[in-house]
């Protein structure tokens, strides 16, 4: 395998219209970037790609790594496409689907109860040691890996003149690659977009921090339920920040509630099922037009980052109906339409 054959169809997301989310925030118009549509379900598969291809460039003997899910089965598909044995330390506790969208490409997993800086910088000890392509989603552990997900910035200029990006936020990764791909674009764009870090309020290191709430991008603890954005003190943390402010944006924290509301007007109203991790963003959105700090004048746009089918514990209690005949059927229909 040749490192251009290291491809899937990954990138070149469309970016669609919310007009049910528009309507509820009281906006005229606002867009989304649909990396859900990514081969694997999210843009991890953008980084994915990278890292395969400098794997097979260095000769490595296969490829090590972590994920919270998204990222595991990105480098699982990759990796395999690219005939690269891999090893994954995985987040014990991650929705099952996500792990089980890992298994069929044969990786290695390794199930962990602690995934974060100690345990990234022990596994980058092993890669060098053992010869193996590290593949953590993090610019600190894998610059020429995040560098393939730049592209979404470099898209979003050419896609529309958006006034403000707004990008979920865990490790800090995916905000600085979207930050460097605009930044690149500048010249092409009339008015560059503020960038906007978007967070759980139960676990907001960035967002806190650029809002002078934490004297550094990191919190003591995590109370959010939202899987892939639980990293208290992530790894791109400071350069995420950096790029946020040099945008002329900001932080928002949101509740995981507004997030799981978020993501039923997603699904229900425009028919985007995306993961709460993606929805974050539009609850992001929609605070900030409570607050003040977006008006109609804006044109802001979420980079929804998985699809729905990632995360299905929200949905997945068991129906206890008893079989239903047509009439049944007569029955609902007579009494929902009246």
């Amino acid at each position: 395998m040749t490192a251009a054959g290291a491809s899937l169809g990954e990138g070149d997301t469309l970016v669609i219209e919310l007009p049910a989310v528009a309507e509820r925030a009281g906006l005229p118009r606002v867009w989304a970037k649909a990396e859900w549509m990514n081969p694997t379900g999210s843009y991890k598969d953008r980084i994915a790609a990278a890292t395969m291809r400098a794997a097979i460039e260095r000769g490595a003997r296969g490829w090590v790594g972590t994920s919270s899910g998204n990222g595991g089965a990105a480098m699982a598909a990759f990796g395999a496409r690219s005939g690269l044995s891999g090893f994954l330390c995985v987040a014990a506790d991650a929705p099952a689907e996500k792990l089980a969208s890992i298994v069929p490409y044969g990786t290695s997993m390794l199930p962990m109860t602690e995934l974060g800086p100690t345990e990234m910088d022990a596994i980058e000890r092993l890669a060098d040691e053992f010869g193996l392509q590290l593949a953590i989603t993090a610019y600190r552990y894998n610059p020429v890996g995040m560098a393939g997900a730049e592209a979404i910035g470099e898209e979003l200029a050419r896609q529309g003149s958006f006034t403000h990006v707004y990008v979920p936020t865990g490790g800090g990764g995916l905000l600085c690659a979207v930050a460097r791909g605009l930044a690149r674009s500048v010249p092409a764009m009339a008015a560059p977009p503020r960038v906007v870090v978007a967070q759980p309020a139960g676990c907001a290191p960035v967002a806190r921090y650029v809002e002078g709430e934490v004297a550094a991008p990191r919190v003591d603890g995590c109370t959010s339920l939202v899987s892939g954005l639980q990293l208290p003190d992530p790894p791109d943390g400071v350069l995420a920040a950096e790029a946020v402010r040099a945008s002329g944006g900001w932080g928002c924290g949101v509740t995981d509630d507004a997030t799981w509301a978020a993501q039923e007007l997603l699904a229900r109203g425009d028919g985007v099922f995306v993961e709460p991790a993606s929805a974050l963003a539009v609850a992001a959105i929609m605070a900030d037009v409570a607050s003040g700090r977006l008006t109609a004048a804006d044109r802001p746009v979420a980079v929804l980052t998985g699809s729905g089918l990632k995360d299905l514990r929200r949905f997945a209690a068991t129906r206890s109906d008893p079989p239903m005949q047509i009439a049944d059927l007569r029955e609902l229909l007579a009494r929902t339409l009246a």
